[in-house]
């Protein structure tokens, strides 16, 4: 875990190797070379993205993440509470230009001024007090990666106009070495509308472009704009479509690097904290959310 360097025992086969090499090779040969122009072909594109967010190899890569959660009201603006939480990816290649990554998040919720865990709230609008519930998402189903889009399976068949194929193409700029990605995504009607996420990657062109890496540090940031009467904001007097939360998260090597008491609480929550979502059982999340909601 936490191996930067390619192998062929993590690709699964020299062949898989080769195959990657081939794809990268033709971003740049050196990490020491100065990178002056970011590539515009879909498939050197995937792979950019793949090793911003992941890695070529497969292999568990983790975030740390951070964030705040705001009241949006008429007259003012109000912090409410903070989150501290993680997000594993288990990564495959299934051939030269399709990549899936299994992700599960796991989130708990924190003083903003202290960062303690915290397991209740009282809201300084209405005075309620409620009790803020662990966020744990897995995605069994995985998200692929592919020259013509990203997407869920089970997503993709029931919106099919909002996943349509079309070439991947990313919003992405290059200042100083320093790669800038923006991307975001207003979401089909899984969830009550209208939302909103968009976020920014920030990754080292040297690392992203050197072909002996699997994988390039990054960090991330940016906001969710949560619409509709969703629980807890609610019980919490927030009108409907003004809760936004910002989030940022570091890739780090090694998911023993995550902060001690968020480990113990993890590990104590979920057995299954260090699997990979492709092991579990049943439908996967938006397959349950999916029926749960008349979409299927």
């Amino acid at each position: 875990m936490g191996e930067k360097y390619i192998s062929r025992r993590k690709f699964g086969s020299s062949a898989a190797f080769i195959s990657s090499a081939a794809v990268a090779s033709s971003l740049t040969s050196s990490g020491n070379a100065q990178i002056k122009t970011l590539p515009s072909d879909p498939k050197d594109q995937l792979i950019a993205m793949v090793k911003m967010m992941g890695t070529m190899a497969e292999e568990r890569v983790v975030w740390k993440t951070k964030g705040k959660i705001f009241a949006i009201l008429p007259d003012d603006v109000i912090l409410l509470y903070g989150m501290r939480g993680s997000e594993s990816t288990w990564w495959k290649q299934i051939d030269d230009e399709t990549f899936v990554r299994y992700n599960s998040t796991m989130s708990f919720f924190t003083d903003p001024i202290t960062d303690e865990i915290i397991d209740e709230f009282k809201s300084p609008i209405n005075g309620n007090t409620i009790k803020l519930p662990v966020s744990y998402i897995r995605h069994k189903e995985g998200e692929w990666f592919t020259p013509m889009g990203v997407y869920y399976g089970s997503m993709k068949r029931v919106f099919p106009d909002h996943y349509k194929d079309k070439p991947l193409q990313l919003d992405w700029t290059l200042d100083n070495d320093i790669i800038r990605r923006q991307d975001g995504d207003n979401f089909p009607p899984i969830i009550p509308q209208p939302s909103m996420e968009y976020v920014s990657f920030f990754t080292r062109a040297s690392e992203l472009f050197d072909t002996s890496l699997a994988r390039a540090d990054s960090v991330s940031a940016g906001w969710n704009i949560m619409a509709g009467s969703r629980s807890p904001y609610k019980e919490l007097g927030i009108p409907p479509g003004n809760v936004n939360w910002h989030f940022d998260a570091v890739k780090i090597k090694d998911v023993e690097e995550l902060d001690e008491d968020y480990l113990l609480r993890a590990r104590a929550h979920s057995d299954r904290f260090d699997i990979s979502p492709e092991m579990d059982e049943g439908p996967s999340f938006f397959e349950r959310i999916l029926k749960m909601r008349g979409f299927s």
